[in-house]
């Protein structure tokens, strides 16, 4: 992995949020090391992959080089932040020597072919917990149509896969 602009090193604490009503939420990792704190704004996509990486990869190495690490909850975050973007690509890497994760993330307004803006460490642990946070963040949205599989609406869905033949499924 390149350096990055922000190089937080280990991860004292890690959580995901979504902010806003479902159809219209934003999502974030926020990450805290030692003395400062990032904020990384990204696509409801990119977080699930994300939590679908980590699940994988702990269950994997859970099975094949068991840890007695407990899992690692985050704590509270403040309002401000030091590192505050949108990231446009994530990268994820896990370094078994330390048995260690790493996150890098790019910058959505920075020039092509720029080093990454952000990169921090994780434990097993802090994965494990952030996963689940992720799937459970990403399971809280808008529920999925079970013909079309588009996400519905509140206010109903007009489903394309029913060529106008049967009345708009409601979100109940």
């Amino acid at each position: 992995m390149e350096q990055a602009k922000f190089d937080f090193g280990a991860a004292v604490s890690v959580d995901a949020e979504a902010v806003g009503r479902p159809g219209q939420r934003r999502f974030r990792l926020m990450v805290r090391s030692t003395g400062q704190t990032a904020s990384i704004w990204m696509e409801k996509q990119q977080l699930a992959g994300i939590g679908v990486w980590f699940d994988e990869m702990c269950a994997r190495l859970d099975r094949e080089h068991p840890t007695s690490e407990p899992d690692a909850e985050p704590s509270p975050f403040a309002g401000d932040y030091d590192v505050d973007f949108r990231s446009s690509q994530v990268g994820l890497n896990y370094d078994e020597h330390a048995d260690r994760f790493a996150i890098q993330a790019f910058d959505l307004d920075a020039s092509a072919g720029e080093a990454p803006a952000f990169r921090c460490e994780l434990t097993r642990g802090q994965c494990r917990v952030l996963s689940r946070k992720i799937a459970a963040l990403v399971a809280a949205g808008r529920p999925i149509c079970p013909l079309c599989e588009q996400p519905m609406d509140p206010d109903g869905h007009v489903c394309p896969r029913s060529n106008g033949h049967h009345a708009p499924v409601t979100v109940a």
